[in-house]
């Protein structure tokens, strides 16, 4: 195996951090992010809007919004969960349903 001194890396490391720093020129970074976000647009802009989404936008429960208050009172009367350690309170995952208890 190839043993690395440690001087001739942290020389590498030193130059090219050195280089990093002199090229502060983004410019073609940022032309071709540009370059990006328009072929994404012509994308997003051909794909057909999905109705199913658009009507019901929170039809899943992870994507429900709560209050504060809403989620301060559920965080004190949930009870603590037998396979999270800690005490953790149950955040309904369905461990115990899928193992029978």
């Amino acid at each position: 195996m190839n043993e690395i001194d440690p001087g001739v890396l942290a020389e590498q490391i030193a130059r090219l951090i050195a280089a990093e720093r002199q090229n502060k020129d983004l410019t073609p970074l940022i032309a071709s992010i540009e370059k990006i976000n328009s072929r994404l647009d012509v994308i997003e802009n051909a794909l057909p809007l999905r109705q199913s989404f658009a009507v019901s936008p929170n039809s899943h429960p992870s994507l429900e919004r709560f209050v504060i208050c809403e989620a301060a009172d559920q965080s004190q009367e949930a009870k603590t969960c037998g396979f999270e350690p800690h005490n953790r309170p149950c955040d309904h995952c369905s461990m115990c349903g899928s193992r029978g208890f």
